[in-house]
């Protein structure tokens, strides 16, 4: 008999992968879940970034990642940003039915949604190199440029203005631009909108 899910929250290392495989020195084979919540429908719903799945289809398992396994079936693809990966870059995540959602997660405590368009200061937090904070030097209608650090295993991790408010998530680095690259949580709302499939639409941040 499977066992219940568990608490899950922003900030926890997730996986598509159920087995833990060999991997080079330094390849990171985890991402970060940017907010959890639930939608119009009932239906609980994590959001993180689409290039962590560009080797898996919708309705594929994601895993609470550990190390070393076993690791914990905690919901399924439901789909992803037009483009996947090089897309907009989000990816929404039907939790199971018997996850318990929590606001606080392993470093940082998600509870709303911030500016469509933030400016100034923020931090983000991530499974792979935790918490770094810094301002936004440029942005375009779907990104931000900042100088807040990312790394390795931070992908879809949430980026935070006053404290708790989720404005954003991890994507990457720019060589061109020398910033670290985030996903507007604006256009990761808009995204969901504007597509037919039912699920995540009317997301709301859980506040617990």
């Amino acid at each position: 008999m499977a066992s219940a899910t568990g608490v899950v929250s922003n900030g926890i290392p997730w996986t598509d992968d159920l087995n833990p495989v060999p991997h080079p020195p330094g390849v990171i084979e985890f991402c970060t879940m940017g907010v959890v919540g639930s939608d119009s429908l009932g239906n609980k719903i994590g959001i993180s970034a689409a290039h962590c799945v560009d080797d898996a289809p919708d309705g594929a398992p994601v895993y609470r990642y550990t190390p070393t396994g076993p690791r914990e079936h905690i919901g399924n693809i439901a789909y992803r940003s037009p483009g996947g990966g090089t897309g907009v870059d989000w990816v929404v995540i039907r939790l199971n039915a018997d996850a318990v959602l929590t606001s606080d997660g392993p470093s940082a405590r998600v509870d709303g949604i911030g500016a469509s368009d933030p400016v100034g200061p923020h931090c983000k937090d991530g499974a792979g190199t935790g918490i770094h904070c810094g301002s936004i030097t440029s942005q375009n209608t779907t990104r931000f440029y900042s100088n807040a650090q990312s790394g390795g295993g931070d992908s879809g991790g949430p980026v935070l203005q006053n404290n708790t408010e989720i404005v954003g998530m991890v994507r990457g680095f720019d060589p061109l631009l020398f910033a670290f690259e985030y996903i507007k949580f604006a256009a990761v709302l808009d995204g969901i909108s504007a597509q037919p499939n039912p699920i995540g639409k009317g997301f709301v941040v859980t506040n617990n």
